[in-house]
């Protein structure tokens, strides 16, 4: 299970957990080992991926038992409601089972903050270092975006980003890039923005937020050393957007 501070949460999306759930209910008749879910998931019995995936099923309310799981009657109203009305009480139970996630989605309201907002409501509620945050925001704001859309409120999020930023909602689609402040997308005078492997920042420009700015990058340089990404590609990708940016910069005036 992931973790952040006192709270734990699924390290799988609801809609990956709903699977696994009916693939138990329709193929084991509810009932299935830990043994037998990771014959049928292509997993090691003592894997951390199946133990995240196993937990992620216990954190929303979706099975219960240890050694043998046991489909929930939730998880049972989840795939089976009898009116679409339980369908959507349910769905809506099985995020409020998550702590974290009732608290952010109290937080903000039923609303999905930016991603400044974001990082701040975590570190309020948890109490966790700012890169541990930011390393863990992504999948975080997944579930609270996925959590809005079942619980609701009348937010427009089907053109928003799931890692985007700033006051205006982007979608932020792009080649590895980045853009740091007094660009065009800079949403106020003298502040801090940045753009890189599709997540933006836009924030004062402080000493803490050059923290958080910090941190943002050092995460994503180890997902892309992780990821295999060679400092030639990086630099091929960042190309184009180089030459835009020099072409804009005026020449010095002549005396």
């Amino acid at each position: 299970m992931a973790k952040l501070g006192p709270y734990s949460y699924p390290d799988i999306r609801f809609g990956d957990a709903v699977e696994i759930a009916g693939r138990i209910a329709t193929k084991f008749k509810g009932t299935v080992s830990v043994k037998g879910l990771a014959w049928e998931l292509g997993m090691a019995e003592g894997s951390g991926t199946l133990f995240a995936k196993v937990a992620a099923l216990r954190d929303f309310g979706l099975v219960e038992g240890r050694g043998e799981l046991r489909v929930s009657p939730l998880a049972q109203r989840v795939l089976h409601p009898a009116t679409p009305e339980e369908g959507h009480g349910a769905r809506a139970e099985a995020f409020q089972r998550v702590d974290l996630l009732r608290q952010l989605y109290a937080r903000f309201e039923g609303e999905i903050p930016d991603d400044m907002g974001l990082l701040v409501g975590i570190e309020e509620i948890t109490g966790s270092p700012r890169d541990e945050i930011v390393r863990r925001a992504p999948l975080i704001q997944k579930h609270l975006t996925d959590a809005v859309r079942v619980m609701g409120r009348s937010v427009k999020i089907a053109n928003k980003a799931e890692y985007s930023s700033g006051n205006k909602i982007k979608n932020t689609a792009q080649p590895l890039g980045a853009t740091l402040a007094g660009g065009d997308d800079s949403e106020q005078a003298g502040g801090l923005s940045l753009a890189a492997a599709g997540r933006r920042l836009s924030v004062p420009l402080t000493p803490a937020y050059v923290d958080v700015a910090i941190n943002l990058l050092t995460t994503i340089r180890r997902e892309l050393v992780a990821g295999g990404v060679t400092e030639v590609e990086a630099a091929a990708d960042m190309t184009s957007d180089v030459v835009t940016t020099v072409a804009q910069v005026p020449a010095p005036e002549k005396a």
